[in-house]
């Protein structure tokens, strides 16, 4: 499910489903793309940092995460996803 992007991070974190399993697409610090499902736990600040939280204890920061559950980040505005669904 794709819909259109939020205008603003604010709007984005604010459409991010919490305690609710959802499809994530990334980037690692290695800026590998991952595309993964999990469970959001919570949206928590380290360092000044917003980071979203899934169940399994992972941390990521919120400037690396390009689409949650369909709502695309401003950040990335455009980012094709090329990957397959294989």
């Amino acid at each position: 499910m794709t819909t259109s992007a939020p205008l603003t991070d604010a709007d984005f974190m604010a459409s991010i489903p919490i305690n609710k399993f959802v499809r994530l697409h990334y980037f690692t610090d290695l800026r590998e793309f991952i595309k993964t499902d999990g469970l959001t736990k919570a949206i928590v600040t380290i360092d000044g940092v917003d980071h979203l939280e899934l169940a399994t204890g992972e941390q990521i920061p919120l400037d690396r995460v390009i689409r949650v559950d369909g709502h695309m980040s401003p950040r990335y505005p455009g980012y094709d996803d090329y990957s397959c669904a294989c």
